[in-house]
């Protein structure tokens, strides 16, 4: 996505809306406004050379959902790294090394996001092609800004195929190390592939976070689960695109309240 392009969104979101920071959402609001929140997942270090500058712009508070790898020495996530191996060696030659010679990305993909082994496989291929992470200093500096910082686990797998001890450890793991680089405790959570379920939620709610949100593309609304809310991502939508699907979920909602 281009920057004007997520210029011209949050500048749509402001006009059928207001933006405002993500823990205000988990509060009623006696009003009939919709209300938005800016989200971002993942250590991307664009999180600080592009969408942070962007968001002072705008006079915004995003909340950034974040693993923290870096100050574990642990590199970048193995979907980044099975993404430049499809493009360094091409989509048959990675399939073959997985063991899926005709599959496509997308089930590549499913299949790591499933399978741990396959994970360090795709990780031990790309050791010298992982993009870059956020590193302390770029952490703070969105910390510093205003900006909300909630976890997202270290590994980053799905928490629905964990057994309940690796689940419990998983959403804590890290988060200590995290918070105190940030300066502030981590009570918002994001479910890494967006996969939560009622299992997941439990043991969220568990750890003290006070709000979790899934990849389930609805907005939020009174009597949701705190800890299975809903977000949209939206990509690179045209601004006319853009209001069409914000408008339609908002009406879908509106209809089942």
């Amino acid at each position: 996505m281009t920057s004007e392009r997520f210029d011209r969104q949050i500048q749509t979101l402001g006009e059928m809306g207001r933006i405002v920071p993500l823990a205000e959402l988990l509060q009623e609001d006696p009003g009939r406004t919709p209300r938005f929140a800016l989200t971002f997942d993942d250590d991307y270090v664009t999180h600080v050379e592009w969408v942070l500058p962007a968001l002072r712009r705008w006079g915004i508070a995003g909340a950034f959902f974040l693993s923290g790898r870096s100050l574990h020495g642990v590199g970048g996530y193995w979907f980044e790294a099975l993404e430049q191996l499809i493009v360094d060696r091409g989509l048959r030659r990675v399939g073959v090394l997985l063991g899926m010679a005709e599959a496509n990305a997308a089930t590549l993909a499913l299949a790591c996001e499933k399978d741990p082994h396959l994970q360090r496989i795709v990780a031990r291929e790309c050791e010298d092609s992982g993009a870059p992470i956020l590193l302390s200093r770029d952490i703070q500096a969105l910390a510093h800004a205003g900006m909300t910082i909630g976890f997202h686990t270290l590994e980053h797998r799905a928490l629905t195929e964990l057994a309940d001890a690796e689940l419990e450890d998983a959403v804590v793991r890290g988060r200590d190390e995290l918070a105190a680089v940030a300066g502030s405790s981590l009570v918002l959570f994001a479910y890494p592939h967006g996969r939560g379920d009622g299992r997941s939620a439990v043991k969220v709610r568990k750890a003290g976070y006070v709000g979790a949100w899934t990849g389930r593309a609805r907005p939020m609304r009174p009597g949701d689960n705190p800890y299975l809310l809903g977000r949209w991502e939206p990509g690179g939508l045209a601004v006319d695109d853009f209001v069409t699907s914000v408008s339609i979920r908002l009406i879908r909602e509106a209809r089942t309240l």
